[in-house]
């Protein structure tokens, strides 16, 4: 957006929109009072747990989020990620994916960012379906699930990262004006 444009207000149905599930959740807080208020209290204590057990990770994800846009400019992200870096770019992010470990709601951000510096849709997909491998995992995987399964999968997911990555970047481009 240029500096000088003003910025339009946000209707009120566009800000309920964006916040869809935030109001879902408040009113089904509202529901489960009105129901069981024990109950709902007792949910509403463990949603505050589980939150403080991940507000430093976010915080921490949000602040790299920060620190990528400002460190790694949008032509390395464009030249190393971008449809410029061709194959290679999907091969890193397929390779990237299995090695990267935690809960996938602190790579999205991430991800976000680096799509908005640059990065085409289908590195943004293929490292999301090469993150089911966790190669750090496989040896609780094999433990629990035998190797056979945790072969075939994980070669499976890896085979179909990239042909999923450039399916989802043809339907994400469908409508969209060509760069030239």
């Amino acid at each position: 957006m240029n500096p000088e444009t003003p910025r339009r207000p946000l209707s009120a149905w566009t800000s309920l929109r964006a916040q869809w599930l935030p109001l879902i959740t408040l009113l089904l807080y509202g529901w489960a009072f009105r129901a069981s208020p024990g109950q709902a209290g007792e949910a509403l204590a463990i949603a505050a747990k589980t939150f403080g057990s991940v507000a430093l990770l976010i915080v921490a994800v949000m602040g790299l989020v920060g620190l990528t846009q400002v460190w790694i400019s949008r032509d390395a992200v464009a030249r190393l990620l971008g449809r410029e870096a061709g194959f290679k770019a999907l091969l890193l992010s397929a390779l990237c994916g299995t090695v990267l470990i935690g809960p996938a709601y602190l790579i999205f951000p991430l991800l976000m960012s680096i799509h908005r510096q640059g990065a085409r849709w289908a590195v943004i997909v293929t490292l999301l379906t090469a993150y089911a491998v966790k190669i750090p995992m496989i040896p609780l995987e094999i433990e629990f699930l035998g190797w056979d399964f945790s072969l075939a999968r994980s070669l499976l997911t890896i085979l179909f990262a990239i042909p999923c990555g450039l399916a989802v970047e043809a339907i994400m481009e469908i409508g969209q004006p060509k760069n030239s």
